[in-house]
């Protein structure tokens, strides 16, 4: 297996990770809890931003540069979507 193949499952774990812990969170029964989730957010936060940043120096992760015509485009369409909601 790669490094590049290990980092970018690495990435994808510590997503997951993070988006659970959010939830997990969100959902405490009270603040003591809460403050608990909270700080393992914050470190997974800094862990997964450093694991981004070594698989976008070695060129693992592309990002794609989007044209203003492609970002109005997405803006209409979220705001179509949220009016739609209202």
């Amino acid at each position: 297996m790669s490094e590049e193949h290990i980092m970018m499952d690495i990435l994808s774990n510590e997503k997951c990770i993070t988006a659970n812990t959010v939830t997990a969170m969100n959902e405490a029964s009270c603040q003591e809890v809460h403050k608990i989730y909270k700080d393992i957010f914050e470190s997974l936060s800094k862990e997964v931003k450093e694991v981004f940043t070594i698989c976008f120096n070695n060129n693992w992760y592309q990002l794609e540069e989007a044209d203003t015509n492609k970002i109005e485009q997405e803006i209409t369409k979220l705001c179509s979507q949220l009016n739609k909601e209202e």
